[in-house]
């Protein structure tokens, strides 16, 4: 099966890791990012271009976008986000190639900082739209898509390795009882103050930036981004490890429940929705839950006097992940859809 996959290149995204599993089940792909810098405009990644800038990349990148689907003809096309590609480019490479459209969307569509114009245009030309909320299908549905298939997130195990040397100088880097890793935003910011109680350990971009200096988050602050195995460290050096489920993820999950289960070590403590608690995961045996903040507060109290159980949950949630939430899994289904 001829694929061209558009996505980000970078080792960490997660469009690598559909082209490596894909790629594995015996596809030929052709892997053309959407974003790469170009030395027309300084070779500055697209995230940080100015509104007129970012215009006029994405009018050429969808040029490029045609061309390169009319010399590759490939049966599928598969587009996980390509927000920046003209939805009427789309239409001209589908009608030239025959090729079928697919995106596993990891966003919320109709959220506006997390989609487009282009990808709701699209709806209708879409051969199958996956997404990972059961409670989003028909709301996709309704909008215009023609098939739209459920698929949680899952777990790339070749972007975050198995085995890892933790030395000294790394349990002094992230031992705590709770971690978490992200990016700061008002939201995490306010749901996280509750855990400044306890040991809390906070890895991302933006926090020293943004939040007051009387925060008492700013003394939780560890360092910036974490990576593959880095990562990987800090969350098996964790006791628990918060994973903050937006608003927008409704009543399912998101990417970090099947990384932080996956990867093992710290258990995995997140707000309860029925996706999470006993479709994908069964709360107390995978993962411990919570509604209110005096409920994660209280759980997190618990836990930590426990530690001998959260030892056998974090086993159990790993061993989960690999029977049944692998990247490899996930595309044996999207390539038997096709």
């Amino acid at each position: 099966m001829r694929i061209l996959l558009v996505g980000e290149s970078r080792p960490w995204s997660s469009e690598t890791g559909y082209a490596r599993a894909l790629r594995s089940a015996g596809c030929d792909v052709e892997f053309w990012d959407n974003k790469r810098p170009r030395v027309l405009f300084g070779k500055r990644d697209w995230w940080t271009m100015g509104r007129g800038s970012r215009e006029a990349y994405n009018a050429i990148i969808s040029a490029d976008f045609i061309r390169k689907a009319t010399t590759h003809r490939p049966e599928i096309i598969f587009i996980p986000k390509g927000e920046n590609i003209h939805s009427k480019a789309v239409k001209i490479a589908q009608k030239r190639t025959g090729a079928k459209l697919i995106t596993w969307y990891p966003d919320h569509p109709f959220k506006a900082d997390m989609t487009s114009m282009n990808i709701l245009r699209n709806l209708p030309r879409y051969d199958i739209f996956y997404i990972w909320g059961h409670f989003l299908v028909e709301t996709i549905q309704a909008a215009g898509a023609k098939r739209v298939e459920y698929l949680p997130f899952c777990f790339d195990r070749h972007a975050h390795p198995a085995v890892v040397t933790i030395n000294p100088v790394d349990r002094s880097k992230y031992s705590c009882e709770v971690s978490f890793v992200g990016a700061w935003d008002p939201e995490r910011e306010k749901d996280l103050e509750p855990l400044c109680v306890f040991d809390l350990a906070v890895w991302g971009p933006g926090w020293e930036e943004n939040i007051p200096n009387n925060s008492p988050l700013r003394a939780k602050i560890r360092g910036g981004a974490l990576y593959n195995e880095e990562l990987v460290k800090a969350y098996r050096c964790s006791t628990l490890v918060f994973n903050h489920l937006r608003q927008h993820n409704g009543s399912a999950h998101n990417m970090r429940a099947m990384e932080i289960a996956g990867i093992g070590g710290g258990v995995q403590l997140v707000r309860r929705t029925p996706e999470l608690s006993a479709e994908l995961f069964t709360e107390g045996k995978h993962l411990v839950c919570f509604e209110s903040q005096e409920e994660m507060s209280h759980m997190v109290r618990n836990a930590l006097r426990n530690t001998e159980l959260l030892g056998k949950i974090s086993t159990e949630a790993q061993e989960h992940v690999m029977r049944h939430h692998l990247l490899e899994q996930r595309v044996a289904r999207i390539l038997g859809d096709l």
